[in-house]
């Protein structure tokens, strides 16, 4: 029999080797003594492994420092000693799923990819693609890169895929697309064994999916879930990074309270600050309905009343709901302030700018509120700009009307995101909303129409305002002017308490006016 002629071009089939190690952030403390408890620091808790030989302190202590192949770790197998100690290191490496990267390599020649867990409760087993086994990149993947390799996450996944080599990650970028596993082979020119295996690794993570084709088209299940109908891939993503248990960084106050610099600061307005008059407290007290009375009366109102919002309504409107109350002493380390609202770790990173169309005793224009000197600064905004601002205000919000003001809240990010690991955009995303809350409370008392904005356009604001977009943006909007004629709307839940309490909100007013600090009732 003739021997058949080589096959031109022909490709070595490399030998594919699993490599286990440890996360980079699990310490191994070695037993003193042999039969010994080992113990392994790990970011979810110490783990406490008693009778741990020799063989698998040295095999645990030698995955610390990275990727290695099981059979390098373990005597050879065909005596009952190494027997055991195979049994010993499987069951070890069960219990130390969260903490046990895996990674793939073909030939020995550096890991093509390597699969991080993320959650206390992670779990990995690769999957075994065939040739006709249809995949795709989940849609809800994301792709980033640092120096060096390319970094896959997913929030319906607790690993992390770490790309290392060209090979894994043309694989993943194939992926866009549908397709089986022996079309990417052919495709990209990589041999099968290697193809099948990467893609066993990123289906095994969940950064790619396979598709059902048991009725002719292919269906993917995450494209049908009932459950993921309403989220998008950037919601779900926020979602799971903004909490714990899907995640591995660090949360919570990581690192030190910032200070303000000319880099993270807008440059200081050239025009003189306009002095705002600061309300009496005793006539407040006197006047303010009680707290239950303000929260059953508030309501979103979209129109507005003739008379326009006069520049000491404003005034006490933002010393009751934005002023700073108190400072740390002078010469503190400790830059924290207080105010009438809650922030996260006292960090205070929101500023408030407003633009005016109608307010008595107060041009039209755009001012920021300095919370200190509880001023207004006004500021060189296009006039158009501006408008469209207003305008955006007043097409977003629903109203009937350009809003007498609209109140622009920024973020200067530096004084959460250096600080806060994990959650500081969400913490902001807080922040706004327990200061819309007071903004209602306060409008609602003083017998303003408030009305919170669902969205803003960020970049429009930056010009607007002239802010660099990186380092403080618009993440929120609220809108005031006086109260038009009584609105009428469906009750609900039938106790009739919004009602009761408008009208008492409306007599407290009138009684005050009259009669001094006589408080009505309702009847």
């Amino acid at each position: 029999m003739s021997t058949p002629p080589p096959v031109p071009n022909a490709q070595p089939v490399p030998d594919m080797v699993e490599l286990w190690s440890l996360r980079a952030d699990t310490l191994v403390e070695l037993p003193d003594t042999d039969e010994g408890t080992l113990v392994l620091a790990t970011r979810w808790g110490e783990v406490l492994l008693p009778a741990a030989t020799p063989v698998l302190c040295s095999a645990l202590e030698r995955m610390s420092y990275g990727p290695v192949a099981l059979r390098n770790l373990v005597p050879a197998a065909g005596t009952e000693e190494a027997h055991r100690e195979h049994a010993l290191l499987d069951r070890t490496l069960e219990k130390l799923h969260n903490v046990t990267v895996r990674s793939l390599s073909a030939d020995g020649s550096g890991p093509l990819l390597s699969v991080v867990p993320l959650a206390s409760d992670a779990h990995f087993h690769p999957t075994r693609p065939q040739a006709d086994s249809v995949l795709r990149l989940s849609s809800y993947a994301v792709v980033r890169s640092d120096t060096k390799d390319l970094f896959v996450e997913s929030p319906l996944c607790k690993q992390r895929v770490v790309l290392h080599r060209f090979e894994s990650a043309s694989l993943l970028c194939a992926l866009a697309h549908p397709a089986t596993a022996a079309q990417l082979a052919a495709r990209l020119g990589l041999p099968r064994n290697v193809v099948y295996a990467v893609l066993g690794h990123l289906e095994g993570a969940g950064v790619i999916v396979r598709g059902d084709v048991s009725r002719g088209d292919v269906a993917f299940a995450e494209d049908h879930d009932p459950a993921l109908a309403s989220w998008s891939p950037v919601d779900l993503m926020m979602h799971a990074r903004s909490r714990l248990g899907r995640d591995d960084r660090l949360v919570g106050a990581t690192g030190e309270q910032p200070r303000e610099s000319a880099a993270t600061v807008p440059a200081a307005s050239a025009h003189e600050p306009i002095a705002l008059p600061h309300p009496e407290l005793d006539e407040i007290l006197r006047k303010d309905p009680p707290l239950t009375v303000a929260l059953e009366a508030r309501r979103s109102v979209r129109s507005y009343g003739a008379r326009p919002v006069t520049l000491a309504q404003l005034a006490e409107f933002l010393y009751r709901s934005a002023r700073v109350r108190t400072m740390a002493a002078v010469g503190s380390e400790d830059p924290r302030s207080s105010r009438p609202y809650p922030s996260i770790g006292h960090s205070y990173a929101l500023e408030l700018y407003l633009l005016v169309s109608n307010c008595e005793d107060l041009a039209p224009g755009a001012y920021h509120y300095d919370p200190v000197g509880h001023a207004l600064r006004p500021l060189d905004t296009e006039p158009a700009l501006a408008g469209e601002l207003v305008g955006q205000a007043r097409e977003t919000g629903g109203l009937c009307a350009d809003p007498p003001v609209l109140v622009v809240m920024t973020a200067r990010f530096h004084r959460v995101m250096g600080r806060f690991g994990g959650l500081a955009y969400s913490g902001l995303l807080k922040d706004v909303g327990v200061l819309q809350q007071t903004l209602y409370l306060v409008c609602t008392a003083m017998g303003l129409a408030p009305c919170a904005l669902a969205i803003g356009d960020s970049d429009l604001a930056a010009r607007a305002l002239g802010l660099d977009w990186s380092t403080e943006s618009s993440i929120g909007e609220f809108v005031l002017g006086t109260l038009p004629t009584e609105e009428s709307g469906m009750p609900s839940n039938g106790t009739g308490w919004q009602e009761r309490c408008r009208r008492v909100l409306e007599l407290w007013s009138a009684h005050t006016r009259q009669h001094g600090d006589l408080r009505p009732t309702a009847h």
